[in-house]
């Protein structure tokens, strides 16, 4: 197996924070646990988590690929969270947040990352989707109540109330 191509981070990056865990073998095998297709797995499974993410936020994963800061930001993102899935692979105490947790240091949810990320990546020039940022909000341009051609049309939403602007008739 190997990992999807839109997947960030890497064996070897996730190697470099479990290397204690390896018994004395230089990289993840079939032997070793967990397995080399279980830390694929891991960071594949990270990486859908984010990219879904992202799109939630409006970008697509390709431009986030595509600029060399932001992809890096994103493969450490992924790279903690498989540490913390080859971490839950070994016997310990503490599978909570309580003292002496081995996964409380690696708590990270994907959609909290990627809000404070976002400003970020707009500002690094990556394109977020209007759909995101402009919520529905939408201009209508239309003049004072007394000027518009629909203040009756019951196809259309009415204001509730009508009122004087600055008492100007």
């Amino acid at each position: 197996m190997a990992i999807r191509s839109d997947s960030f981070s890497s064996v070897d990056e996730i190697r470099s924070y479990t290397r204690h865990l390896l018994d004395g073998q230089q990289n993840f095998s079939g032997t070793t646990r967990p397995t080399l297709t279980d830390v694929e797995k891991f960071i594949d499974r990270s990486s859908a988590l984010l990219n879904i993410a992202l799109s939630a936020a409006g970008f697509t994963p390709s431009s986030i690929y595509g600029n060399a800061v932001a992809k890096l930001a994103c493969d450490d993102w992924v790279t903690m969270r498989g540490v913390k899935y080859v971490e839950l692979t070994q016997r310990g105490t503490g599978y909570n947040a309580d003292e002496g947790s081995r996964t409380a240091a690696f708590e990270n949810d994907a959609a909290e990352f990627v809000a404070a990320m976002t400003d970020g990546f707009v500002n690094l020039g990556i394109v977020q989707s209007a759909g995101s940022t402009s919520g529905g909000l939408s201009f209508t341009a239309m003049t004072v109540e007394s000027q518009r051609s629909d203040p009756s049309d019951s196809t259309k939403a009415q204001p509730l109330f009508t009122r004087k602007g600055f008492d100007n008739e």
